[in-house]
């Protein structure tokens, strides 16, 4: 099997009999190591889904995951994973909820200190370290859910609409702080979004899933130069691709 992610006939059905429900697939499509790709669908289409079967905390009804070399059959340690609601615990501080990360591995906290503030100094919380959740903006939970997320180094994030509740700017700030992580570190990462433009953005290619049940509509390839700033996102080559995207999904009543 070939590095990075390979989905072969993968569906999922929940329940049995005439009560069962298709929710997706089958897909079939491989993410190279060290891309950033996006699932993006309407509300319901299985992406959320596909993702939880790839971490292995969901099992498909049918057809095969491969990861680094071999089949995904169970929860997966060496993945990063990030959901809408962040996982920090309110009794612990920003860098005790990172270093949690850690301990559950069994890997040595003192070790991974310059680590850990080299992360939080990456998106602009090196400040905020010994603060505990509850004295943290909505946004600045989710930055130091990045970390908690990336400091054992995975090879693979997978990142399940982690920006969905956040306002239109601190959206846009920790956009460009997932961007300048994903260049600097190189992980294959599995982005899911319902945002036409957040998709566009940070991708190298954008997976367009159909409404339930979700199969591939397409796969577009962004070419695009990093970092994709406000000049890139202005530029009408960007707005070409919005418009493909838009209009696949107007095909289906979408949008």
């Amino acid at each position: 099997m070939s590095p990075g992610i390979t989905f072969s006939e993968v569906k999922k059905v929940f329940g049995e009999g005439a009560s069962s429900v298709h929710a997706l697939g089958p897909v079939d499509f491989h993410i190279e190591e060290g891309s950033f790709v996006s699932l993006l669908g309407p509300s319901g289409c299985g992406k959320s889904t596909l993702m939880l079967m790839t971490a292995g905390l969901l099992k498909q009804s049918s057809g095969t995951i491969s990861m680094g070399g071999g089949e995904v059959i169970g929860p997966r340690t060496d993945i990063g994973i990030m959901f809408q609601d962040n996982t920090l615990v309110p009794w612990r501080t920003v860098r005790g909820n990172i270093e949690l990360q850690l301990e559950l591995r069994g890997l040595s906290t003192h070790e991974r200190r310059d680590d850990i503030h080299r992360l939080l100094r990456s998106v602009h919380m090196e400040d905020f370290a010994d603060r505990h959740p509850y004295e943290l903006s909505g946004g600045m939970q989710q930055r130091a859910a990045f970390c908690q997320a990336m400091v054992h180094e995975p090879k693979t994030m997978l990142l399940d609409e982690p920006l969905g509740k956040l306002d239109a700017m601190t959206r846009e700030g920790i956009r460009r702080d997932l961007q300048s992580l994903w260049m600097q570190e190189k992980p294959t990462v599995i982005f899911v979004t319902h945002s036409i433009e957040e998709a566009i953005q940070l991708s190298n290619r954008v997976v367009v899933i159909t409404p339930r049940p979700g199969i591939i509509e397409k796969i577009i390839n962004i070419d695009l130069p990093f970092p994709r700033d406000f000049d890139v996102k202005n530029s009408p080559e960007f707005a070409a691709y919005v418009r493909e995207t838009q209009e696949i999904f107007r095909s289906y009543g979408v949008i």
